[in-house]
C-alpha cells in the first residue's frame, strides 16, 4: 500500500519541524479549498509542475493551448501541445470522486479516439473556438521556442493525430487506486499509440494563504509500437513483445474483431446520415464514423466569431442495447452560459422534446439533455429500420429544439 508523510519545513536557525496539513478530500470545495477547477488552473498555468519526463521523455515542455476544448467525447479538461507536435490531454480529478477511478480512464482514451479523426485542421478549429477566432496553433507554439519550421510542425501534429499517438495525463490530489488495476482500465484501446500517467497533486495548507503541491508520477503505461513497457512504482520494467506467435495472432484476431465492428458502425451511420434532412438548412449534418456515436456542432455567433461550445451526439450503446442521442456542451464560456439557459428552461423544453426526454448534470455547470430507444438487433431489416427512422425524426427534432435556444443566448449574451 502507498502511504506518504506530510511535508516538512524545517527552521535551520532553531531546528524546529513544522508538519503541513493536507487540504481534506472529503466535504465541499469551500472546506477543501480547493475544486477540480482549482486542478485544471493550475495545470494550465504552470505545465511545468507535471514530472512529464518521468512518464514520456520525449514529452519536453508542451505548450498549454487551452481548457475545455471541444470533442464529441466531451470536453477535454486542458490541452497541450509539444514543439515536436505531441498532443497532451489532461484530466482533472478530485480523486475522492467515484468517477475518477475507472470511468476517468476510459473518458481519456475516448478523446484519444475522437482526436485521431482529426486533421491538423479540425485541430486548429477548436482550439481558435476556445482561444478566439484570430488563434493559429503554430503561432502559440513557435512563440515559445524559437527555430520552429511551420511545415514539419504541421506534418507532425498530422502523423501523431492520424497515428493516434498522444500522452494521456489523469492528474489528481489524492490518487488512491491500485497501480495494478490500471492495465485492465486500458483496454480496448485499438490502435492508438499512447503514453498514460498517473499524476498526483496533493495540496498542503502552508499557511499564509499560501499552498504547497508535491507533484508525484504513481503510475506509467507507454504503448510504443508493437511493444508495451509498464512501470509501476517500485516495480521492474516489465516488456511484452506482441510480435511473439501467440501474442500475434491474439492481437490479430482482435484487431480483426474491432475493424469489424468499426466498418458495421461506419456503415450504420452512413444509413442513417444518408436519408436525414434537417428542417434548418443551416445546420450541417453530422459525419459518419467508424464508432458508437456521431455527432453535430450547434455553432452561434459570438464576439464577432462563431463558437461551436454545444452539440448533439447520436450514439448506439450495445452494452446497454440502446440507441439515443442527446444534446450536451462544455461545461465553462459559452457552453456554461447555455447549461443555464437549458436548465432555466427545462420544463418548456422536456415539454416541446416529449415525455421520453431527461436531464442528466454529469459534471457541475454541464448538462446533457437526451432520450434512448431499445436498441435490438441491427441485424434484423425490420428492427434497424425502425432504428434508423427514429434516430433521424429524432435529430432533425432536437436541432429545431436547441438550435434557437442556442443562438438566442448567444444573441442575447452580446
Amino acid at each position: 500500500m502507498r502511504q506518504y508523510g506530510s511535508p516538512v519545513i524545517v527552521d535551520q536557525s532553531t531546528g524546529e519541524a513544522l508538519s503541513l496539513a493536507p487540504l481534506r478530500l472529503s466535504g465541499s470545495a469551500a472546506s477543501r479549498g480547493y475544486d477540480e477547477a482549482f486542478i485544471q488552473k493550475l495545470v494550465l498555468n504552470s505545465p511545468t509542475l507535471l514530472p512529464l519526463d518521468q512518464i514520456d521523455p520525449t514529452c519536453v515542455e508542451p505548450a498549454p493551448i487551452c481548457d475545455e476544448l471541444p470533442t464529441a467525447a466531451g470536453p477535454i479538461d486542458v490541452f497541450m501541445i509539444t514543439q515536436t507536435g505531441m498532443p497532451v490531454l489532461v484530466e482533472c480529478k478530485l480523486w475522492n470522486n467515484p468517477q475518477a477511478r475507472r470511468e476517468v480512464v476510459g473518458q481519456i482514451i475516448d478523446y484519444a479516439k475522437e482526436l485521431q479523426q482529426w486533421s491538423y485542421e479540425d485541430l486548429q478549429r477548436a482550439c481558435a473556438e476556445r482561444c478566439g477566432s484570430d488563434f493559429d496553433l503554430f503561432e502559440r507554439v513557435s512563440s515559445l521556442y524559437e527555430g520552429m519550421d511551420e511545415r514539419v510542425f504541421v506534418d507532425s501534429v498530422t502523423r501523431n493525430l492520424r497515428d493516434g499517438r498522444c500522452v494521456l495525463l489523469v492528474v489528481g490530489d489524492g490518487i488512491r487506486e491500485g497501480v495494478e488495476a490500471i492495465g485492465e482500465y486500458l483496454t480496448g484501446s485499438g490502435a492508438l499509440q499512447f503514453s498514460f500517467g498517473l499524476i498526483e497533486l496533493p495540496v498542503f495548507d502552508a499557511g499564509n494563504g499560501r499552498l504547497l503541491v508535491t507533484p508525484r508520477t504513481l503510475a506509467k503505461t507507454s504503448i510504443l509500437g508493437r511493444y508495451v513497457v509498464s512501470l509501476g512504482e517500485g516495480a521492474s520494467p516489465a516488456i511484452v513483445d506482441l510480435a511473439a506467435p501467440d501474442a500475434e495472432n491474439a492481437d490479430l484476431a482482435a484487431d480483426a474483431a474491432k475493424q469489424a465492428l468499426a466498418d458495421e458502425n461506419l456503415r450504420f451511420w452512413t444509413e442513417v446520415l444518408q436519408g436525414l434532412e434537417f428542417d434548418d438548412p443551416a445546420q450541417e449534418l453530422p459525419r459518419p464514423k467508424p464508432y458508437e456515436y456521431t455527432y453535430c456542432w450547434l455553432p452561434a455567433p459570438r464576439n464577432g466569431g462563431v463558437v461551436k461550445d454545444n452539440w448533439i451526439t447520436f450514439y448506439l450503446a450495445r452494452s446497454s442495447n440502446e440507441a439515443g442521442l442527446f444534446f450536451t456542451g462544455t461545461r465553462t464560456g459559452f457552453g456554461g452560459e447555455i447549461a443555464r439557459a437549458m436548465l432555466e428552461d427545462r420544463d418548456s423544453i422536456l415539454e416541446e422534446l416529449g415525455p421520453n426526454a431527461r436531464i442528466t448534470q454529469p459534471k457541475p455547470g454541464k448538462v446533457d439533455i437526451g432520450e434512448a430507444m431499445p436498441l435490438g438487433d441491427l441485424k434484423d431489416p425490420a428492427n434497424r429500420k425502425a432504428v434508423t427512422l427514429w434516430l433521424r425524426e429524432r435529430a432533425n427534432h432536437y436541432i429545431n429544439v436547441f438550435r434557437p435556444r442556442v443562438e438566442e443566448v448567444a444573441t442575447r449574451l452580446g
